[in-house]
């Protein structure tokens, strides 16, 4: 002890001074050190949280991503399926109409047929009629007035080339 009094160390005060600082350690532990462990302790767990929920959410748009891209996909195959379905009706409706315009212009011209062949069997009587009237005409001319054999033999001949004509 005398060196510590050699020293001029109060050992009451020293005493006093070390109470003090454990006294002081004691409060200080129980109001800062430990409230500042916890919320240290409550910031690692939420950054732990934040992270994990930062994983789950990543994993999360990944997935939603993959259901994107596979949603677009199906969407894709279904317009071109929708495409390709329009395009058959088109083409078959395009077929039909065609089909249809040409049943159209066949009778048309079956019909046209028709009426040319009518007009032309119309016509041929027509010419019969006008070629049997001149005959008759003819014949009723030739019968007022006398016609030598040279001049009937010429007649006949005429009406022989010119008839045949007329006929076709």
């Amino acid at each position: 002890m005398e060196l510590i009094n050699t020293l001029g160390i109060d050992v009451g005060l020293l005493i006093t001074q070390a109470l003090n600082f454990g006294l002081l350690l004691i409060v200080l532990t129980y109001l800062l050190y430990k409230p500042i462990l916890r919320v240290i302790d409550d910031r690692k767990e939420r950054v732990r949280k934040s992270i994990e929920d930062a994983k789950h959410l990543e994993v999360s748009v990944k997935e939603m991503e993959k259901t994107r891209v596979a949603r677009l996909q199906e969407m894709d195959r279904e317009a071109k399926e929708f495409l390709e379905a329009a395009k058959k009706q088109a083409e078959a409706s395009k077929k039909e109409i065609v089909d249809r315009a040409q049943r159209e212009v066949d009778q048309l011209l079956e019909k046209g047929k028709m009426q040319l062949e009518s007009e032309r069997k119309k016509l041929l009587s027509d010419l019969q009629k006008t070629v049997s009237d001149l005959s008759v005409t003819l014949a009723s001319k030739i019968l007022e007035r006398e016609f030598s054999d040279a001049d009937q033999q010429r007649l006949l001949a005429s009406i022989e080339k010119e008839v045949p004509a007329l006929l076709r």
